[in-house]
């Protein structure tokens, strides 16, 4: 099953020419997954070619506002889209509050089904608010291992790491998958192309003329593969949390707003260098890393980031906006 990372803002604080503000989108299975909403993101959602009526999640590392501004207004297009699919938005403690100011003062209204999930570190509860009316919390459930949320095919972790304001990293965690499928041992079981085929490459069992076949033990698919794995580091300085959230991820996107040049200035404000970004890969085992969250003094010369980082780990790339990877 195909999974495609989206880089929609790779910008630090102050928006460019070239680079929006922070977010990053997932497109899997029928859905999509947002990590941050920065400032005028829906312009580069659309021009990525993202349908605006597909089940969506988002997930807001921080409250600064390059990772936020821009989901108010992304709720408002949704509205006027006409949108009917569901939507939730996980974040920190208070993210109700931020989304029920703007229903209040200006209007913002949701006519598709929303769900606000307030994730709350000091407890391990996740606060869930149905709509933008209520001020009522509809539930308040128990976080098992970081898990936050949690399907047949994937589930979604977050770990508490080290900014300036309460921030989250997440991970995208794909559930083992079926084995490869083998097209011509259908086709010597008579079995013609159909929904059916559908099914046996899932690793389900299909009836077929009045007998059960099981794809494993038919040959029809091999061993199950490993699932695949996405981190999102937010903003932070380099934190033991993120590298536990993040072994042996696929890809680690990780924030790099300085060069090592100005690494006191990075821990000052509690950001990450280049190095900080390639450190944390390496450690964690992830196989690639995209640095993102670049600063505009290297609007110029964005490349002596990459460099600096390929240094200790060489699979890495820079964010670009539109930026487009494929999982196979």
């Amino acid at each position: 099953m195909s999974l495609d990372l989206i880089i929609l803002g790779s910008s630090a604080a102050t928006p460019t020419r070239e680079r929006n503000l922070s977010s990053i989108a997932l497109r899997y299975r029928n859905q999509i997954i947002l990590f941050d909403c920065g400032e005028d993101f829906q312009r580069r959602f659309a021009e990525a070619g993202l349908k605006f009526n597909k089940p969506l999640m988002i997930f807001i590392s921080h409250f600064h506002g390059d990772h936020i501004i821009g989901l108010p207004g992304f709720l408002f297009r949704l509205s006027l889209n006409e949108r009917t699919a569901p939507l939730s938005v996980f974040g920190p403690r208070n993210l109700f509050l931020y989304l029920y100011t703007h229903y209040k003062i200006l209007g913002l209204k949701a006519k598709y089904p929303i769900k606000i999930v307030e994730i709350d570190y000091t407890t391990g509860e996740l606060i869930e608010f149905e709509g933008l009316e209520s001020e009522t919390p509809k539930t308040t459930s128990k976080i098992t291992d970081k898990i936050i949320f949690d399907t047949k095919y994937f589930s979604m972790k977050f770990a508490l790491v080290d900014h300036s304001v309460i921030t989250y990293a997440y991970s995208f965690i794909e559930k083992p998958r079926p084995g490869k499928f083998n097209p011509e041992r259908v086709r010597e079981l008579a079995i013609p192309e159909s929904h059916l085929w559908s099914k046996l490459q899932e690793g389900q069992m299909v009836e077929f003329n009045g007998k059960e076949i099981d794809p494993n033990k038919e040959g029809i698919v091999g061993p199950k593969r490993p699932g695949r794995k996405i981190t999102y580091s937010g903003d932070l300085r380099p934190t033991k949390s993120l590298i536990d959230l993040g072994k042996n991820s696929d890809i680690l996107i990780h924030e790099a707003t300085f060069a090592v040049k100005l690494a006191e200035i990075a821990k000052e404000k509690k950001h990450s260098t280049s190095t900080d970004a390639a450190m944390d890969a390496k450690e964690m085992n992830a196989k690639q890393l995209i640095l993102t969250h670049i600063s505009t003094r290297y609007q110029e010369d964005a490349l002596k980031l990459l460099e600096e980082a390929k240094e200790i780990f060489p699979n890495t790339i820079l964010a670009e906006d539109l930026l487009k990877i494929e999982l196979k």
